[in-house]
């Protein structure tokens, strides 16, 4: 696959792997410099931080891990982080994910402060 060379390609990358972004970690982060493109609405210029993360998505997307099954009998552990521009957070048992959970942060929501950031996930009914 190539690289997007312009928005609507950008969004039919983003629409395409976005199905899997519950089994990639961080991948809102990830993608975060494809989705700047892609708001700008402008013609899209070689940005090395576009071609890294859309390479790096296309790799992720072909080697994502296997996802272990819940057991309802044994406790579950979350792990969340939030970031500069994005949250994220693993659904975890006996150390094995179960699910990943990632977004980026609304413009507003980038000048909260890291516990605020935390509780976004609260706040946005997620």
């Amino acid at each position: 696959m190539k690289p997007p060379k312009n928005v609507r390609e950008v969004a039919k990358f983003l629409g395409m792997t976005g199905w899997y972004q519950k089994f990639i970690k961080d991948y809102a982060v990830l993608c975060e410099p494809l989705y700047t493109l892609k708001r700008k609405k402008v013609k899209i210029v070689e940005s090395e931080a576009a071609q890294a993360a859309f390479q790096r998505i296309k790799k992720l997307v072909t080697e994502a891990p296997v996802l272990k099954l819940p057991d309802f009998d044994n406790n579950c552990e979350l792990f969340t982080d939030a970031r500069a521009v994005g949250i994220g957070a693993v659904l975890t048992q006996q150390s094995k994910p179960i699910a990943f959970a990632s977004r980026t942060l609304k413009k507003e929501e980038r000048n909260y402060t890291i516990i605020e950031r935390g509780n976004v996930w609260l706040l946005s009914g997620c």
